[in-house]
C-alpha cells in the first residue's frame, strides 16, 4: 500500500503538469512564444507579480519580481517558459492524452532541456543571490516568509480546499485532502511533522541523492543526451500512435507491443540507460534502507481512508503494478549494451 496512489482522471492532468514543470527550469532556444496571445502572456507575469509581493511584500520589501525573473540570467527563461506552459496548457487539454500528442511535443521538449542544460543554473544562481539579499536585510526572513504563506493559503486556498474535501468524501483524494486538513492547520504543523521524521541519516542520504542528481544531470548535458534522447522518444512515440494504442495513460496490450516492436530495429540510446539504471539503484537503496517506514506511513494512510477510498487506492495500487510489469518487461527484453 505504500506504493503511488495516482487515479485515472489525474493521469491526463500530471502528465500536462510535469511537462509545464520542466518549462519552469528551461526554454527553448527557438521562440515559444510565437502564436501566444501576448495578453495571456501579461496576466501571467501579473499574477506572478501579485503572488510575489503577498509572499515576499513584508519579509523582504526590497525583492522585486520583474528584477529577480525578468531580467539578467532569467529573463529568457521565464518568458519563454510562460509561452510553453501556456501553449502545453491547450495542447494537451483533451479527455485523453495519445501518443501521437507527445510525439509532436517532443521537439519543444528538446529546445527546452538544451537550453536547461545552458542557461537554467545561471537563472538559479541569479535567484539564490536575490534570497541571499533578503535573508542578509531580514535576521527573520525565512519564519516571516513562511508566516506571509500560509496567511495567503488561508485567505486564498483554504476554504477550496476544505469545500473539495467535503464534496469528494469518499474519493481517495477526498479523503487524502480531508485526512491533511485535519493534520496540518498550519506552518508549525507541518515543520514539526518533517522534523519529526527528518533524521540525520534522511538528511544525509538527501545530500547525497541530491549530489548524484547534480552529476547525473551534468553528465547528461554533457554528453548531448538531450537531442538524441528526443530522435528516440520523437520516433517510439509516433511509432506507437494509432492501431489501438490511443491513450497515453495505458501501455500494457496494444501499446506494448508497438513499443515492442519498435525496439526490434531502435536501441535505446544509453543515455536515457544509464538515468534508468540509476533510478533502479536508488529505489532498491530506499527500499533496503525506508521500507519499514513506508510500510508505516501507509499503513498509517490506508488506516484514515474510507471503505471506497481504500478500495480506490487498492485498485489504483493494482493498476500501477501492471502498467509497470508491462513497462519493465519491454525494458528488460531490449536493454542495450552501453559502456
Amino acid at each position: 500500500f505504500q506504493h503511488y496512489y495516482i487515479t485515472n482522471n489525474l493521469r491526463r492532468y500530471l502528465i500536462m503538469r510535469a511537462i509545464i514543470f520542466l518549462a519552469i527550469v528551461g526554454v527553448a532556444f527557438g521562440n515559444l512564444c510565437k502564436g501566444v496571445n501576448k495578453r495571456d502572456i501579461s496576466a501571467a507575469f501579473a499574477a506572478a507579480r501579485v503572488g510575489s509581493a503577498a509572499i515576499f511584500g513584508n519579509s523582504c520589501p526590497g525583492f522585486d519580481f520583474d528584477s529577480v525573473a525578468l531580467s539578467g540570467k532569467c529573463k529568457a527563461i521565464v518568458k519563454q517558459a510562460t509561452c510553453y506552459g501556456l501553449q502545453a496548457a491547450s495542447h494537451y487539454d483533451s479527455d485523453v492524452v495519445n501518443y501521437g500528442q507527445l510525439a509532436s511535443d517532443v521537439s519543444n521538449m528538446e529546445e527546452l532541456g538544451n537550453l536547461a542544460c545552458a542557461q537554467a543554473r545561471g537563472c538559479f544562481l541569479q535567484v539564490s543571490a536575490a534570497m541571499e539579499a533578503c535573508k542578509a536585510a531580514n535576521a527573520d526572513f525565512v519564519q516571516d516568509t513562511i508566516d506571509a504563506a500560509e496567511s495567503a493559503y488561508k485567505e486564498n486556498f483554504e476554504d477550496k480546499a476544505a469545500a473539495f474535501a467535503k464534496s469528494s468524501k469518499g474519493s481517495l483524494l477526498g479523503d487524502l485532502a480531508s485526512m491533511a486538513l485535519d493534520r496540518f492547520s498550519s506552518a508549525d504543523d507541518i515543520q514539526d511533522f518533517i522534523e519529526e521524521h527528518l533524521t540525520e541519516g534522511v538528511k544525509s542520504d538527501a545530500s547525497a541523492a541530491a549530489a548524484e542528481a547534480q552529476a547525473l544531470a551534468k553528465g547528461w548535458c554533457d554528453d548531448g543526451c538531450t537531442s538524441s534522447t528526443a530522435r528516440f522518444l520523437e520516433g517510439i512515440f509516433g511509432h506507437m500512435n494509432g492501431g489501438g494504442c490511443d491513450d497515453a495513460s495505458e501501455f500494457c496490450g496494444e501499446c506494448q507491443s508497438r513499443a515492442a516492436s519498435y525496439f526490434a530495429r531502435n536501441q535505446l540510446p544509453c543515455c536515457i540507460e544509464k538515468v534508468v539504471r540509476r533510478g533502479i539503484v536508488a529505489y532498491d537503496y530506499v527500499i533496503a534502507n525506508y521500507s519499514d517506514a513506508l510500510e508505516s506511513y501507509g499503513a498509517a494512510v490506508g488506516s484514515g481512508l474510507s471503505a471506497s477510498g481504500l478500495a480506490e487506492a487498492k485498485a489504483i495500487r493494482d493498476r500501477v503494478v501492471e502498467e509497470f510489469g508491462c513497462v519493465s518487461a519491454v525494458y528488460s527484453a531490449n536493454r542495450p549494451e552501453c559502456a
